[in-house]
């Protein structure tokens, strides 16, 4: 199967900051996200990084239109959240109504709880104003969009997921074969 590895935000708005300021959102899924890729394609997959970019802009419905462009059977976006520093936690978004897109978000969640063991904040349908609303809305797969932790306000999600990402990678990536297998 073909999965699109989506990488959020942009080289221009990088999204949020890791808490030591060395990482945004992009740089550090531009950095680690070919774990994620190698894995799947040790498992017999093809995986694709892409970003908005990629499909020239910025924004939410650029980074679906990065993914479309893939033929992907499956489109994971990667990010971390950042909010008032007591926030803390995993989770997954996907499209209301997806079941597919729900069922990989579950499995993917799973899979980052398992590994981070930081609070497991769900799996989130995404409402019509909330965030990544235009990527899910425009994507022709089912997609998920990964948080796994408060990276950006949180000192101990981030110190757990720079010291476990490699396994993250991994454990991230089987749950995607998972996914497949058990379709």
């Amino acid at each position: 199967m073909k999965i699109a590895l989506s990488i959020g935000h942009s080289p221009q708005d990088g999204g949020a900051v890791s808490t030591d300021g060395k990482w945004s959102e992009y740089g550090f899924w531009r950095e680690h996200v070919v774990r994620v890729k190698e894995e799947l394609e040790r498992l017999g997959h093809v995986a694709v990084v892409c970003n908005r970019t990629d499909a020239g802009g910025t924004t939410p419905s650029f980074a679906a239109k990065a993914c479309n462009a893939t033929g992907a059977d499956l489109a994971v976006e990667f990010h971390f959240n950042s909010a008032g520093s007591g926030a803390t936690g995993t989770e997954t978004l996907c499209f209301p109504g997806s079941k597919n897109g729900a069922r990989a978000a579950g499995l993917i969640q799973a899979a980052m709880c398992d590994v981070l063991r930081l609070p497991d904040r769900g799996v989130k349908g995404v409402a019509d104003t909330g965030r990544g609303y235009m990527y899910f809305k425009k994507t022709v797969m089912p997609a998920v969009m990964v948080e796994p932790a408060f990276a950006g306000s949180n000192v101990t999600d981030y110190d757990r997921l720079k010291e476990r990402v490699a396994e993250l990678c991994v454990a991230v990536a089987r749950a995607i074969d998972k996914y497949f297998k058990e379709g």
